[in-house]
């Protein structure tokens, strides 16, 4: 089956030397670092497709929109089954070869590959890791005669499905890329491959992504709904241009806080989480900068009481903005904005962010509030009553 059928090679692209064949497996979706690297080969003016011998839909490392893949359907497979048989007997050396070499199912999905590959414009095959991708690589290379390369990790040295078949698989690739020097080595002292085919490729990050954080952090968690205010705080992003700052949204519920980012024009300074447990939550209560809640009253929900996030966040020391929501103001002394504001929440957080001092004196009295009148001798008095209430009833 071929999805993104309408990005595949046109006439005009069939041309271009740069059609590459990634063969993968997406059983949960591209490892991130394949991922990564279709990126920057599409902005090099790449154009890759993938083949994946398995294929599971809706992982964040999925492919893009504009990234044509083709997978084979079970059910078409097993239609087509026969047909690819007797294309098969057409090439009875390499039938036999492939069952000598236990390589008979490799060769069949090479079989549905190659013409595809052929009708597409396919210029180059690339294969990642060296199993099973790497031998139906082989026999797409014995069918079609374009050029093919395999980048190799680790694995393959260690738990190869058929050693035999990897061999001939190296002598017979065009290009090696050996992430580490440990592998160079190795494929040319154990395995005796030309060193004129080994390329030592080594992985890469973005290091201007990848680097030392400079930004503020404001933590807001919560159900993902009007009441919780995260749209107001998001407008107030946008107000904070001269600042670096991030908002990392922990929660659940009907609104797609990504969708909502893009809308506002926040989506790089914003990150969304899905629900936590405790252990998780205190993580981010420990190591963000400031906790925003900046809730709103709502005909539909109401207003608040006092949430616990509130509790937590101020017990492990983290400084507050928020709103004065139903029964915030009996917790929250400092840093009460108006409902809907975000003017007021992007000027507390400016101040803030700009005083790591002030974070870490308004960090201290928060606790100390929380420590006082929300302590856990809170259920201790509750209980206390509760006793006193059975006693009564059982004097009765």
């Amino acid at each position: 089956m071929i999805k993104n059928k309408d990005k595949l090679m046109t006439e005009n692209n069939k041309n271009n030397l740069k059609s590459v064949a990634y063969i993968v497996s997406m059983k949960a979706g591209l490892e991130a670092f394949i991922y990564r690297e279709v990126e920057a080969l599409y902005e090099r003016g790449y154009l890759i497709t993938f083949f994946a011998t398995k294929f599971v839909e809706g992982d964040i490392y999925s492919p893009k929109k504009n990234w044509p893949y083709y997978f084979i359907s079970i059910k078409s497979f097993l239609f087509e089954l026969p047909w690819i048989g007797l294309k098969m007997c057409f090439r009875p050396s390499l039938l036999l070869e492939a069952i000598a070499d236990r390589g008979l199912t490799d060769l069949v999905i090479a079989t549905k590959f190659a013409p595809i590959m052929k009708r597409n414009g396919i210029k180059q095959i690339h294969c990642h890791f060296g199993d099973h991708k790497f031998f139906i690589g082989y026999y797409c290379k014995k069918l079609t005669g374009l050029p093919l390369s395999v980048t190799i990790h680790a694995h393959e040295f260690y738990t190869n499905p058929n050693e035999v078949l990897f061999k001939k698989s190296l002598n017979y690739a065009d290009r090696i890329f050996p992430i580490a020097q440990k592998w160079v080595d190795l494929l040319k002292s154990e395995y005796t491959i030309q060193e004129d085919k080994i390329r030592l490729n080594r992985l890469f990050v973005d290091g201007n992504e990848n680097k030392p954080s400079e930004e503020i952090t404001v933590l807001a968690v919560g159900r993902f709904t009007e009441r919780k205010g995260f749209i107001v705080l998001m407008r107030a992003l946008s107000l904070l241009q001269d600042i670096k700052v991030r908002a990392i949204f922990v929660g659940f519920g009907e609104l797609d806080l990504n969708e909502i980012a893009e809308k506002e024009g926040v989506r790089d300074k914003v990150t969304v989480f899905g629900k936590m447990n405790q252990e998780q939550l205190r993580f981010f209560y420990q190591t963000c900068n400031i906790l925003c809640v900046p809730s709103i009253t709502t005909k539909e929900e109401g207003a608040e009481g006092i949430p616990v996030v509130l509790m937590e966040g101020m017990a492990c020391g983290i400084p507050v903005i928020a709103t004065p929501c139903g029964a915030i103001g009996e917790l929250v002394d400092d840093y009460i904005v108006e409902e809907h504001s975000a003017k007021e929440i992007a000027d507390s957080i400016r101040l803030l962010a700009g005083s790591p001092e002030l974070r870490q004196r308004q960090g201290d009295k928060n606790r100390k509030k929380v420590l006082q009148d929300f302590s856990v001798d809170n259920i201790n008095k509750f209980s206390h009553w509760l006793d006193e209430l059975s006693e009564e009833k059982g004097e009765l």
